[in-house]
């Protein structure tokens, strides 16, 4: 049969387990919340990298078209 000073230490070991859960739990927490923010910024980094890659890409583009469209006109100069 379980004493008075038996349960008590029971539920004290109990108490203490919970109060490390917490304390881990907050841990963990601290660690996810900080990996998000820098997962945040590493998104928006990279959208603007994406952005800038994609007027870049226009750019040449354009600069690709114009010289296509140049050739061409050079091509029907020669057969006029």
């Amino acid at each position: 049969m379980a004493t008075a000073q038996d349960k008590f230490s029971a539920l004290e070991g109990r108490i203490m387990q919970t109060i490390e859960l917490v304390k881990r739990t907050r841990r963990e927490k601290q660690i996810a919340e900080k990996e998000m923010f820098e997962a945040r910024s590493q998104v928006a980094r990279l959208e603007r990298e994406l952005e800038h890659l994609r007027r870049e890409r226009d750019v040449v583009k354009n600069k690709v078209e114009s010289l296509v469209a140049m050739l061409s006109e050079l091509g029907e100069e020669s057969f006029v």
